[in-house]
């Protein structure tokens, strides 16, 4: 299991997002120019161990068009390695910062587009990624 904690957060304003199902998202709210920090722990199960081929986490900013739904505009992406190819034995818990990022535009949900910046966490293997994304 991953889990994806930011600094601050219990203090950090937060807004409401319709996401396209219908169900309105909480999300953080954060201002061009501030800096994205946080912690990323990964949890294994009792008596279980990951090989991996790296683990990274990246700061996306995307443009979806809901009628091109497989083609995704990235205006921004920053990634961060948090640990090399190895093999996890217990549970691990790596901080990561993305110092004063830039956030050109506003996060936006319509009828047609949604502009989003989220964090992804992926944990590389040889046959398939483990990820996940937070808004």
């Amino acid at each position: 299991e991953i889990n994806i904690i930011l600094n601050g957060a219990d203090k950090r304003r937060q807004t409401e997002l319709k996401s396209e199902d219908g169900r309105k998202e909480k999300l953080y709210v954060y201002y061009d120019g501030e800096t994205v920090s946080g912690r990323v722990s990964i949890n294994l199960k009792p008596g279980k161990k990951l090989e991996h081929q790296g683990i990274k986490i990246e700061f996306i900013g995307q443009i979806e068009l809901y009628f091109d739904r497989g083609n995704h505009h990235e205006f921004t992406s920053l990634v961060k390695e948090l640990s090399r190819p190895g093999e996890l034995v217990s549970n691990v818990n790596y901080d990561f910062e993305f110092v004063q990022v830039e956030k050109p535009y506003e996060t936006y949900s319509g009828t047609n587009v949604r502009l989003r910046y989220y964090l992804k966490v992926t944990v590389c293997k040889r046959i398939t990624d483990i990820t996940k994304d937070m808004d």
